[in-house]
């Protein structure tokens, strides 16, 4: 299974790709990047089973691991790019992963529990669920595990 994780914060992406290998990803399966411009580029491909998605992400990715410049976070940047699966007409299968609890879609707030069910109607994609990420409690683990076993 070819997963894409888009996420900014190291240490995020670090927690996040340890549970991926712990559930059987294969290091040459998972492609990581943070910035919503290399995430598009990649998504549009279509070439990934599974994409891994944060929502608050920098316009383009940091200078010293994609060499691209820098840019704004943007708090809907993980929408950007399941705007542009659905422009490229490239169905995935989507986890949202986030540090907050609920997210704006279209200038309206969305509790989490309720952000799969309306990015996958908005977006044309199978969205499978969103977890909430805390580095100070393990209970994000679950939810995440469960959702990748999903995914499998």
């Amino acid at each position: 299974m070819k997963v894409l994780l888009v996420e900014d914060e190291e240490h995020k992406a670090n927690d996040l790709t340890a549970r991926l290998y712990k559930l059987g990803i294969a290091k040459h399966d998972l492609t990581t990047v943070s910035g919503v411009r290399h995430a598009v580029l990649h998504v549009t491909e279509g070439h990934f089973s599974l994409i891994i998605v944060d929502m608050a992400l920098p316009t383009f990715s940091d200078i010293s691991s994609e060499g691209s410049g820098g840019g704004d976070a943007q708090a809907v940047g993980g929408i950007e790019v399941l705007r542009a699966l659905f422009a490229a007409g490239v169905s995935s299968t989507i986890i949202i992963v986030t540090q907050y609890p609920d997210i704006i879609v279209s200038g309206t707030r969305v509790r989490l529990t309720s952000a799969a069910r309306v990015l996958s109607k908005k977006y044309k994609q199978n969205v499978l669920g969103a977890v909430l990420y805390s580095y100070k409690s393990p209970d994000w683990e679950t939810a995440f595990d469960t959702l990748v076993r999903k995914a499998q």
